[in-house]
Formats: structure tokens, sequence, C-alpha cells
């Protein structure tokens, strides 16, 4: 029997707040911030101790993830519309993003390897790490995770996990 375990972000303090902006957006290319959620949802057969995965495990990578994000300003390193320079001689990062300059303090900007600061690249970006960096049961045929940036908007990612027979 199939079973989902689901972890939800607002209920379970999986947040974090940060900055960030759109190219080409007419309203979100300038910079704003939100207070995102973390969710994760994990679906398969549980094992012999009658579980899909252990919720502390999952909780603890997402704090961690929530924890690099928290009070930062989020900045794609993927695109070809933004350009940044870390100047780390003066502590700070440059950034380049359709005719607009902006200075930030190296301690306050985190770089991703995404091609935007989107919720829908941002949940793929962590979905990709979260399954490079735990060891899943093999039980665990698909997981998911969500990111919200406000209660009831937000963005999900999914991969189907494919073991070794």
């Amino acid at each position: 029997m199939e079973h989902t375990l689901d972890i939800d972000g607002w209920r379970t303090n999986l947040r974090f707040s940060a900055c960030h902006m759109l190219v080409r957006h007419q309203k979100c290319s300038r910079i704003h911030g939100h207070s995102y959620a973390i969710h994760l949802r994990l679906r398969g057969e549980t094992d012999e101790n009658h579980y899909l995965f252990d919720f502390g495990v999952a909780k603890k990578k997402l704090r961690e993830f929530a924890k690099e994000l928290d009070h930062r300003v989020i900045i794609p390193t993927g695109s070809d519309e933004i350009r940044t320079e870390n100047d780390r001689k003066n502590g700070r990062v440059v950034v380049d993003m359709a005719g607009k300059r902006y200075v930030f303090p190296e301690e306050d900007v985190i770089l991703i390897p995404t091609r935007a600061s989107t919720v829908e690249e941002l949940s793929s970006y962590l979905l990709n790490r979260l399954v490079a960096e735990l060891v899943l049961p093999s039980g665990v045929k698909q997981i998911s995770l969500g990111i919200d940036e406000g209660p009831g908007q937000g963005a999900w990612s999914t991969i189907d996990i494919e073991k070794d027979e």
C-alpha cells in the first residue's frame, strides 16, 4: 500500500524571510521580500518499521536550508540577464540586472545556481539538494518540495525516485 508523508512548513516553522527581484517583471523587478515556508511530501511504501521516512531527519535538513536563506538577498547566478561580481576584498557583492546596479554587503547575499529567484526555481534547487544530501529509504518512490512566498501561494517540484533493482 502506498503512503504519503507531508510536512507543512507553516505549521512546523520551516520558514525564512528573504528578498529578491525578478528580471522583466513589471512590479517584481523592484527589490522586495517575502515570508517563505518550505513543504515536503514523500510518497512510497513503508519499511519493516511501518514508516516511510523519519520526520525529524527531513525537518532537520529543511531547517538548514531555511537558515541559509533567512534574511538574505537571493541572487540567481544562472541567468544571462543578471551579472554578479563578488568583491571579496571589499566584502560586497555587485549585481547588475536589466540596467539596475545593486551593491550589497557580502554577508547579506546568497548566490544560488538558478535562472531566477522565483518559487519555481527555489523549489527545484532545494529539492535537488535534498535528494543529493539525504539517504532515502528504498520505499520512497517520489519526493516533492514546495516553497510558498506567503500563505496560499507557492510552487512545487517533484522527482520520481528510480531505485536500482
